[in-house]
């Protein structure tokens, strides 16, 4: 029994180390469509290329708790047009100014970042997926 118990342990683990490993490349997306990326997955817009860098602050309010502000999530991406291998690094905020970025003709506007917190746990970096749309800048 406890062996077992110890090889679903490593097993456990090991899967969830393999979920950081996400594809670099999710494919294309669409323009004022929204989509989906984990963190270190891209995805390509036209000519615009938006990677998913990560989540430096989290203070969104535990969705077991009740809160006087619905708090704020923080991520940063990494954006670049089709032919420029150099990458402009952005922020932007879930409930906070810039909700959105311009970059190149292109506007990206922050839609949800799951998981919501829980009071009982930490969110893994590898767990956070954000969902972002982007449009051209008229």
């Amino acid at each position: 029994m406890r062996c077992n118990a110890l090889f679903a342990g490593v097993v456990i683990s090991t899967l969830l180390g393999l979920a950081g490993c996400a594809p670099a490349l999710v494919g294309e997306a669409q323009l004022d469509q929204p989509f989906t990326l984990y963190v270190r997955q891209a995805a390509q817009i036209d000519s615009l290329k938006v990677r998913f860098l990560a989540v430096p602050e989290d203070s969104r309010c535990p969705s077991d708790v009740s809160c006087i502000w619905a708090g704020n999530a923080k991520i940063t991406l990494g954006l670049s047009l089709k032919d420029n291998t150099e990458e402009t690094v952005l922020t932007i905020n879930s409930h906070t100014e810039p909700t959105a970025v311009a970059y190149a003709d292109f506007r990206i506007r922050f839609v949800s970042l799951k998981p919501t917190p829980l009071s009982s746990r930490t969110i893994n970096p590898a767990e956070y997926r954000v969902t972002l749309i982007v449009s051209r800048v008229r």
